[in-house]
């Protein structure tokens, strides 16, 4: 039988990595510590999944930031045109 665990620390506040023995330390609220050796496989595998965790998170916010100009860009014509429509009411 196998067992696992599971920890859940809460919200990282802190990490450092190791450059001669390739060990990851994570510190989480409350001062906690969770030290883990990597090996360069491991490591290799972590820095892919974080990078393309950090490109989808770009591309979302990129997509939201382009929506929000489109958004400000509409709502600037729809002024423009209601101040046309009041000169020539004039």
């Amino acid at each position: 039988m196998e067992v696992k665990q599971v920890i859940s620390g809460g919200k990282l506040t802190g990490s450092y990595m190791s450059s001669w023995n390739n060990e990851l330390q994570l510190t989480v609220e409350g001062g906690h510590e969770f030290n883990v050796k990597l090996d360069e496989g491991v490591l290799r595998d972590l820095s892919v999944r974080l990078n393309e965790r950090i490109e989808s998170i770009d591309k979302e916010r990129d997509e939201q930031r382009q929506a929000e100009i489109e958004e400000a860009v509409k709502a600037d014509l729809l002024e423009k045109a209601a101040e046309v429509l009041e000169d020539s009411d004039a």
